[in-house]
């Protein structure tokens, strides 16, 4: 029988690192220069980029990121308090919009992460919590969500040639008119909550946005063990550090369920630990090292489909659009491309080897995951091939 791959290739399950934050920023709060790193120093020697380079991608080369981008200078970090700071929006510097077209080129995307992030209720005071509103909580109106959507879109496309398909509310906070904003911006996906959780079968708006999940946290493994900097929090954490080896064996498990029921996983970074309130922030490359070795050891061996976010719901949207039928020599998969993508690839599976031949031009199968696979590229329309089933 011939079936569509949940996955592309027939991967088990797909898998994508996502770092929020990326910005064009620095502030001088620690002595290694790439604590400090927010992207402004690039991928030199030194940056937050070539320290993730050497501690996981050197190891790890098959790892792809999606980067979730403020396009104005990022507002959390606050120039009243008692840290050098500097920050430049998308497009103010080359050598970052050089440094976003390498990560591209990499094969990792750029998504969109609001422009300036919010902004603080009292700028005179270096915290957080009560004192910041997040960027969607500001939108009072849904055209004043959407031109400000809209604004980043346009320059990243005039920054880094890149059209922004998906992004991610600023901090997970949105209010009622926010699936609005993103429904009449037409995004292809949006990373709508902050609830580590697996189902990756939601959309909203009438045009179907593919709410993309977030299924596990980067820290995951070291997160009874690690320094806050916050005083308190650090109280309660000097006898839960204990209970690190007993929790990690609930996030393996965690893990494994993703993998063995084919579910996105998806793993949530920062991309600096410095705040200007001088804690270290939540889940971010620096302080989690050790926990995403823990995460892309365990994936290692497994067959997972290292892919961006764009790259995984594409392939869902095909896969969902695609209707396969066949007789007794033919295989028609009729496909719905009202989002007009390009470069729409569909995976067949069959227990057999089989093959398949469009015009002169024949796929073979590969034993893939079990199954004999071929991936073949698809149009807006009818899709006829010609099909031979050989004997395993």
């Amino acid at each position: 029988m011939f079936k569509i791959a949940a996955w592309y290739d027939n991967y088990q399950a797909p898998a994508v690192l996502m770092i929020d934050d990326l910005s064009d920023a620095y502030i001088d709060l620690y002595p290694e220069s790439y604590k400090n790193d927010w992207g402004y120093l690039g991928d030199q020697e030194g940056s937050a980029y070539h320290f993730l380079q050497q501690e996981l991608l050197d190891f790890y080369p098959d790892i792809k990121i999606t980067f979730f981008i403020p396009y104005l200078r990022h507002g959390i970090l606050n120039e009243n308090c008692n840290y050098p700071i500097q920050k430049y929006a998308l497009g103010e510097r080359l050598e970052y919009q050089q440094f976003l077209q390498k990560l591209i080129a990499s094969g990792h995307e750029i998504a969109h992460h609001g422009s300036n992030h919010g902004r603080y209720v009292n700028p005179n005071l270096c915290t957080v919590g009560q004192n910041w509103i997040h960027e969607w909580a500001l939108f009072d109106t849904v055209e004043k969500g959407v031109n400000v959507t809209q604004k980043g879109i346009e320059l990243f496309k005039q920054t880094t040639g890149v059209t922004i398909v998906g992004g991610k509310y600023c901090g997970y906070v949105a209010i009622q008119n926010s699936a609005e904003i993103i429904d009449q911006c037409n995004f292809l996906y949006w990373c709508d909550n902050g609830h580590y959780q697996s189902n990756d079968t939601h959309y909203f708006g009438k045009n179907r946005i593919f709410s993309f999940p977030t299924s596990f946290a980067g820290n995951k493994f070291i997160r009874l063990s690690y320094i806050t900097g916050d005083a308190s929090r650090d109280r309660q954490k000097r006898y839960m550090k204990y209970l690190q080896p007993l929790y990690n064996l609930l996030a393996y498990y965690q893990l494994y369920q993703l993998y063995k029921h084919r579910k996105i996983i998806s793993i949530q970074e920062h991309i600096s630990p410095s705040t200007t309130w001088g804690t270290v922030q939540s889940s971010n490359i620096v302080t989690d090292i050790k926990s995403l070795n823990k995460i892309f050891g365990f994936l290692c061996p497994r067959n997972i489909w290292y892919a961006t976010c764009a790259e995984i719901a594409t392939y869902r949207y095909i896969k969902e659009n695609s209707i396969l039928e066949w007789d007794s020599n033919k295989l028609t998969i009729y496909f719905t491309n009202t989002r007009k993508l390009s470069e729409t690839v569909l995976s067949i599976t069959h227990q057999n080897p089989f093959s398949l031949q469009q015009e002169c031009v024949i796929y073979h199968s590969e034993q893939k995951n079990g199954l004999q696979t071929v991936n073949i590229p698809i149009t807006d329309g009818y899709n006829e091939f010609e099909y031979t089933i050989k004997d395993n």
